[in-house]
């Protein structure tokens, strides 16, 4: 039970992923009084609007479908694909921790899909597709934090900490102060703040066309409240950005298998067909700035087929919201799509040599005539040749902002550390405001709710109990 000189036991700031199991967790550890503060006037965060994909190995679900799988394999791929350049010993409890979450989950209610899914170049699959996404997520945990009897405050945005004698002691709201045996910042990430994501994520602002994809309040509601506190901060220019034609602001993580892409200097330079968090990595070595290359055949298949995924997640739709013959014609007629007769036009048009781009299709074409891409190993099904006028080019930038990886540095037991390495009494932290657990290498899909889900249960274990001990 709390002591007498607080109002709750428990705070938590945000009611995303990562503060919603935060507060389940502190009440199952025995916390009798959990309050959630939550900025806006919806629970859920950028959670309960992301596909709620969640990587974990070793579950029940992997089981059943005869997959082998554990957490050492999770923990090798995770520091190998990041060369490990991450805070291991906290990536080792998530790779410990994700597949007994997903199972948590299972055991709230959390309905998955039968099929699992690669999130990047695992071997095996590991990541789990809840129904109804992350919405359906939220849905359930919002349900038993209710049913637990914690307080959730909507429109409440924390603007400060409460700090005696070195140790966090609770938050305030403008005049408001709530005194508390301990605090959990689960506050999100700062991409609707233009001004932070120019100065912790410039890769991402630096595209000319950013653009978030998640709740409007995230913005950056943590860091501010690090600086009270000499919070240590980590992950510098880490976050997730998916390539965009700029056409319209609509979501698609996925390049339809039959696309090719060159550089600047008009050479192909990878798998197309490569997953998000990879590609990520593939275009920032290109300078952030490619170039996509078809013709009218394949649009003219889209109108009967699909887009030929190469990871289809189930119950998404497997057509492209820009990749099909009517959007590209009204990208022509707007100027944004470069159409002509001949490829030396388009890459003319591109400003990209005409010879290299010539050179790059033939070679291309050679790799679809003999059903084997010799440069990049593309799986054949997805090699259609570029030899019917018009031909079709255009720009594409990493522009689409799916979250930022930039934080609170936090240790395996989710205490934020301040800049002398020391845990700060009392303070804890989980999900996208933290750093040091998401590399800059994107690890794949269901890395980052693995994140939120996994570090929201160990900080609300933990705050809980500190605060009973007080």
């Amino acid at each position: 039970m709390g002591t007498p000189e607080v109002d709750v036991d428990v705070v938590v700031i945000g009611s995303g992923a990562a503060g919603l199991c935060a507060a389940l967790a502190a009440r199952e550890a025995g916390a009798a009084q959990v309050l959630v503060a939550e900025a806006e006037g919806v629970i859920g965060g950028s959670s309960r609007l992301s596909g709620g994909l969640i990587m974990g190995a070793g579950t029940r679900y992997q089981r059943a479908l005869g997959i082998e799988d554990d957490a050492d394999a999770l923990f090798h791929d995770y520091l190998t694909v990041n060369r490990w350049n991450v805070d291991a010993g906290v990536v080792r409890r998530l790779a410990d921790l994700a597949g007994p979450t997903v199972d948590w989950l299972g055991d709230l209610g959390v309905e998955f899909a039968g099929q699992l899914v690669f999130g990047g170049d695992e071997r095996v699959p590991r990541v789990h597709v809840p129904v109804g996404r992350g919405a359906g997520v939220v849905e359930v945990l919002t349900r038993h934090v209710r049913e637990a009897g914690v307080d959730v405050a909507l429109g409440r945005r924390v603007d400060r900490l409460l700090v005696e004698d070195g140790a966090v002691v609770g938050v305030a709201v403008a005049d408001d102060e709530i005194r508390a045996g301990a605090v959990v910042i689960a506050s999100g990430g700062f991409a609707n703040s233009p001004e932070l994501l120019r100065q912790h994520f410039p890769s991402a602002a630096g595209t000319g066309n950013a653009w978030y994809i998640g709740a409007d309040g995230a913005r950056g509601d943590a860091l501010r409240l690090a600086e009270q506190v000499d919070a240590q901060m980590i992950g510098h220019d880490r976050g997730l950005r998916l390539l965009h034609t700029g056409f319209a602001k609509i979501y698609e993580a996925y390049l339809p298998g039959w696309l090719m892409l060159v550089n600047q200097s008009g050479h192909r330079f990878c798998d197309e067909t490569a997953p998000y968090g990879m590609m990520d990595f593939l275009v920032r070595e290109q300078g952030d700035r490619v170039f996509a290359l078809l013709d009218h055949a394949v649009l003219e298949a889209t109108a009967l087929g699909s887009a030929r995924y190469k990871q289809l997640i189930p119950g998404a739709k497997n057509r492209s919201p820009h990749w099909n013959l009517d959007v590209i014609e009204q990208m022509v007629a707007e100027g944004r799509v470069i159409r002509a007769d001949t490829l030396e036009e388009v890459a003319e048009r591109l400003g990209l040599p005409t010879r290299s781009v010539s050179g790059a299709v033939r070679r291309y074409n050679t790799h679809v005539a003999t059903g084997r891409d010799a440069d990049f190993a593309k799986d054949a099904k997805f090699l259609e040749p570029l030899s019917t006028p018009p031909f079709y080019g255009v720009e594409m930038r990493p522009s689409t902002v799916c979250f930022t990886a930039y934080g609170l540095r936090i240790d395996s037991q989710a205490r934020v550390l301040d800049n002398a390495g020391q845990a700060i009494p009392g303070l804890f932290a989980a999900g996208e405001c933290t750093g040091g657990v998401v590399g800059a290498q994107y690890v794949g899909s269901g890395n980052s709710y693995a994140n939120c889900t996994v570090f929201g249960r160990i900080a609300g274990l933990a705050a809980a109990g500190l605060a009973i001990s007080r």
